[in-house]
């Protein structure tokens, strides 16, 4: 059995991971018969919020201090709503030897990543995370039509989802990571470089440059849904994006980590969202076409 501590309780993320893993359906039976959720910290989080997320997920343990999880957990995942505690919190565990699952988005400085790497390398972590949109099942299946060239070479392609420069939670990394994660998944962790503009803080625009092509992003805040549109010699393929179902998707793919051993990603796939955001907020602030590798 696999024990899981979560490190911060303001984000639904915790109750709803939490929830996944420690009770059962109408029937009795687990999502998963080998893993649960054993404690819970909720750093700056209400007390009482902290709580009554540990009761309605049937979590045991509330830590005072993070250092209580140490030999009580198997796994840490950090889940913040606020991405610039992300790594100060994980760093701990990474240094003990624990795996670790990083919540959206990884971290909100290249000073974290440069950090998060040389622990992860230094202590061999089995690290994953960001965000679970990426594990959507369109965009798995818009990923995979592109890479087994069901639908032909790739002319370029269109995606929409939430993101606010003024959120209180560092800005446009709070929501923007799960646009840019998509992306990268579908068209692939490679993109050349970006120009981006603005009317309001959550209407954004960006058309990313890829050797053959070129793919339009948009956060648009409050919108009902996402969509996803790619186009390619053979007519492409557009839909709706289900996001029912995301915790589950993107939890499993943390499981299996901890079966197998091996990363869902490479570190340098899982911390990329980064340097993109890191792009189209430069690009942004000097009105300019911004090359992905000027990010360092």
């Amino acid at each position: 059995m696999f024990r899981i501590g979560i490190l911060g309780s303001d984000n639904s993320h915790a109750q709803a991971f939490a929830k996944l893993c420690n009770l059962p359906d109408e029937e009795g039976n687990y999502a998963y018969d080998d893993i649960r959720v054993v404690a819970i910290y909720g750093r700056d989080d209400d007390p009482k919020h902290t709580e009554e997320v540990a009761e309605i997920g049937k979590i045991e343990l509330i830590a005072k201090d993070p250092k209580e999880f140490l030999g009580k957990v198997d796994a840490v995942m950090v889940v913040c709503r606020e991405g610039a505690f992300h790594v100060p919190e994980i760093l701990p565990f990474v240094e003990a030897g624990y795996p670790v699952w990083i919540d959206k988005p990884i971290c909100t400085t290249l000073d974290d990543v440069k950090k998060l790497r040389e622990a992860c390398e230094r202590n061999n972590t089995l690290i994953t995370g960001g965000s679970t949109m990426k594990y959507c099942k369109e965009i798995v299946e818009a990923a995979t039509k592109l890479s087994s060239g069901e639908i032909g070479a790739t002319f370029g392609g269109t995606m929409q989802f939430p993101g606010d420069l003024s959120s209180q939670y560092s800005g446009l990394y709070f929501y923007g990571s799960h646009l840019v994660e998509m992306m990268l998944t579908v068209f692939g962790y490679n993109p050349k470089s970006l120009i981006a503009s603005s009317v309001k803080s959550n209407r954004i625009s960006i058309i990313v440059n890829y050797d053959e092509f070129q793919v339009t992003l948009n956060y648009t805040s409050h919108s009902p849904a996402s969509y996803i549109s790619v186009y390619s010699e053979k007519g492409g393929y557009s839909t709706k994006v289900d996001i029912s179902d995301i915790y589950k998707r993107g939890f499993s793919k943390f499981r299996e980590m901890l079966v197998t051993k091996e990363m869902p990603l490479s570190f340098d796939n899982l911390v990329k969202p980064i340097y993109v955001l890191e792009a189209i907020l430069k690009s942004l602030k000097e009105n300019r076409e911004v090359m992905i590798e000027e990010i360092k």
